[in-house]
């Protein structure tokens, strides 16, 4: 499916690990925070990498692993740990890894932020987009610990950010 905006701007769905475009066919190739959802991100840097350009650089986003750790440590109740799944499944150390391995080079710049979450249901909402919450049971018990959180961090939870952009060139 392929979709155009004004300009020479173009986008497209498709398989990050087997991307329908010529080698070299690009300057730059921008991965933001989707690598940890791939079977195999090795595979997918290694096919952005085909289609750039000698010179052409990859910019690639994933969180750390002490990424919202504070609501993180919230979802234990249901024996999950209290990490990001993202960081876990495709995090600082494997972004640095993997792109040093296909382009010999990386510079990483971390940028890390807080939040200020005022609402329980914000936090119960987030973490139940998706496992591990199963039955009303747990659930109710989720609720009741973001509950407590709330109340014994005065109403407001800090959660720290932590996000980085990791760029690679290739060797010309």
């Amino acid at each position: 499916m392929r979709t155009s905006w004004p300009g020479s701007v173009r986008g497209c769905q498709a398989d990050a690990v087997a991307l329908p475009f010529d080698d070299e066919a690009f300057d730059a190739v921008i991965a933001m925070h989707m690598l940890n959802h791939l079977p195999d991100p090795v595979a997918g840097i290694a096919d952005m990498s085909r289609v750039l350009r000698p010179g052409g650089f990859l910019a690639v986003t994933t969180n750390g692993a002490g990424n919202m750790r504070e609501i993180y440590a919230l979802t234990t109740i249901f024996g999950s740990a209290p990490s990001d799944p993202a960081a876990e499944a495709f995090g600082f150390d494997a972004a640095e890894r993997s792109m040093r391995s296909q382009f010999g080079n990386v510079t990483m710049s971390q940028h890390p932020a807080k939040l200020r979450i005022t609402e329980p249901e914000d936090v119960f909402l987030a973490l139940t987009s998706y496992p591990p919450g199963d039955g009303e049971l747990q659930l109710t018990k989720f609720r009741q610990a973001i509950a407590d959180a709330f109340k014994q961090s005065g109403g407001v939870l800090e959660v720290r950010r932590e996000a980085a952009l990791f760029l690679s060139r290739k060797t010309v």
